[in-house]
């Protein structure tokens, strides 16, 4: 009987953290970006054409930076490593209110190599 309690406890617990998880990502799937979250993967999976300039502010914040360049709008998030004085930023480029590229920057790794990628380059087409 106290299987059956402790398993149904661990069953709840494990449906409330989901819950509270699924929370911080839109319906579509966009989420502040942190130092765990595998680029690659982001960029790839990121629903370019797709998410308003509404939901990146909604799910992700206020950017950190912000500037304007050939009808293009672009907003910056810096993912700042505790002890390190590299640069982790993630960039979107919003055209006409809708999220057309994102790219990553990681100047000064742990490795000291500077990594730069683009969701338009990683996806299919």
């Amino acid at each position: 009987m106290r299987k059956a309690i402790t398993l149904s406890l661990l069953l709840l617990a494990a449906i409330i953290a989901g819950d509270l998880v699924a929370r911080d990502k839109s319906v579509n799937g966009v989420y502040r970006p942190t130092l765990s979250t595998n680029p690659k993967k982001y960029l790839r999976d990121f629903p370019l054409g797709k998410i308003a300039t509404e939901e990146i502010i909604q799910y992700v914040g206020s950017p950190d930076k912000n500037f304007s360049l050939n009808g293009s709008d672009f907003v910056t998030y810096n993912i700042s490593p505790k002890q390190t004085s590299g640069v982790i930023e993630y960039t979107f480029e919003i055209r006409g209110g809708i999220v057309i590229n994102v790219t990553y920057l990681n100047s000064g790794n742990f490795f000291g190599a500077t990594q730069r990628e683009s969701a338009k380059e990683l996806q299919p087409r």
